[in-house]
Formats: C-alpha cells, structure tokens, sequence
C-alpha cells in the first residue's frame, strides 16, 4: 500500500524535483544514507531531526522561503534575519538584467526596506539623494522619502495620499517580520524621521489585509523636469521574501514618454 506522504514529505519532493536533483544525489551530497531521503518524502519518517533537513536543504542550495516553508511543515520555527552580503550579491545577480531592461524606474528593497540596487532611471526622479552604487550602509528607502534632509519629500506633491499609503504597505510587510527584533529596531528608529509618527499613528491599528500600493499614485515635481507620475507595484521574490523588486509604473502618457526618452 502506497504510503499518503506529510505535507513537508511532498514539500521537499517538490523542491527537490524543481531544482532537478536526484534522491541520491541529495543523499550523498547530505551524508544520509541510501534510501533515507525517499522515506522523508514519502511520509515513513514523519518527523526527521532538524540538523537533517538543514543538511537536505544545504544540499539543495534552498533560498530562504523555501527552507522556511520545509521546516515549518515538520513543525520547527524559523527566524526572519536580515540579509547578509552573501544574500545580497544572490539577490541582484538574479534581478539585475530584468531591473535594467525595465523602461521605467525599478529598484531592490530587502525586507529591512534597504536600497541594494537600481536602474539608471531611479537617479533621475531622486535627484536629491545621490545614489552610489553597492554603498554600505544602505540606505533605508522609507527614511529617503520621509527625511527632508535627502531632499526627495519636498518633491512629493501628494504627501498626504502617498505617505499614507506607504505606510499602508509598511504595515501589511510587519506580518512576515514583526517579531524579528531587527524589525522593531527599525520602526523605533523611523519614528523619529520626519513626519513618519504622524502617518504611522494616524494609520492606527487596522488591520491590512493587502498591501493595495498601486491605488496611490506617486506625484513628483522634479521642476525642469516637471511632473512625473507613477503607480508602484511590488513583486516579492519566490525564493526568498526578504526580496522584492518595486516598479514604478508610469501613470499616464506624458510620464511614459518621459521614461522613454531618459
């Protein structure tokens, strides 16, 4: 009688199947003996120790959401740290062509909202800030609209609709990250940058349910340049949520023509 599998069992078989690797493949390249790996997936062991399924995972070269997915289907908890070096040099290898074959501004965010890279079109609607790249620290993208001292809030000509909704989005993030203290941390510290606290308490308590970013618009008079307008889209990465490209979609004709054109 064919054995029904537990839901981390068939997990890890999907995994496994994606990246095209064998049972004994994995097996060996994770030390565990013939056939052990068959059993995981299969469901006959049911709870396998969690130094084994890091070994598994390793052997895999599993990205952070998958491993986190695999571990918590065996009923172990994972920590949300912050990217490290190595995480961010994966990160931009692996969307650094789409980012520079977008027609409109697109960047990297990390899920401590860091800057990590860009397209040639983000310097040009945030002249105020000069953005240098693969600097350390990052900046925090959050303190770069709400802290005039870069220069990018003044350029912001809807600020009560934009920043509302940034903090909206904000929000909706907090739900993968909020019991990492790294992710308090970063609240305290932007509740002392500009007009942050303002926005942030009169958002309040409600609940998110999406984060609904491309129903504000983003209105930027960049003077010589005039008025550009956009929608942002986020699109997190499926290995690894810590990671997300933002889109800054034109938002009519003449800030489309704009984009061409730079």
């Amino acid at each position: 009688m064919k054995h029904p599998g537990t839901p981390g069992g068939n997990r890890l078989k999907a995994l496994r199947e994606f990246y095209g690797r064998t049972q004994l493949d994995i097996e060996l390249d994770a030390s565990l003996g013939i056939g052990y790996l068959q059993r995981v997936e299969s469901g006959k062991v049911q709870q396998p120790e969690r130094e084994t399924l890091e070994r598994i995972l390793a052997a895999l070269g599993a990205r952070y959401t998958e491993r986190r997915d695999v571990l918590e289907l065996f009923g172990y908890l994972v920590d949300a740290p912050i990217p490290n070096e190595t995480d961010i040099r994966w990160a931009v290898g692996v969307c650094q062509s789409e980012i520079d074959g977008a027609v409109f501004p697109a960047y990297l965010l990390d899920c401590a909202h860091r800057l990590l890279t860009w397209n040639s079109l983000v310097p040009q609607i945030f002249k105020g800030y000069p953005l240098k790249a693969g600097e350390i620290p990052y900046i925090s993208m959050p303190r770069l609209i709400f802290d005039p001292a870069y220069h990018i809030t003044p350029t912001i000509m809807n600020p009560e609709v934009f920043f509302l909704a940034q903090i909206r989005a904000l929000r909706y993030e907090m739900q993968w990250f909020h019991d990492e203290a790294w992710y308090s941390e970063f609240i305290e510290d932007m509740l002392h940058c500009g007009e942050f606290e303002r926005y942030w308490v009169k958002w309040g308590t409600a609940q998110t349910h999406i984060a609904a970013r491309p129903l504000a618009p983003l209105i930027l008079d960049l003077k010589e340049d005039g008025l550009w307008q956009f929608r942002l889209i986020s699109e997190p990465f499926a290995q690894d949520r810590r990671f997300r490209v933002i889109y800054y979609l034109p938002a009519d004709a003449d800030t489309m023509q704009k984009c061409l054109n730079t």
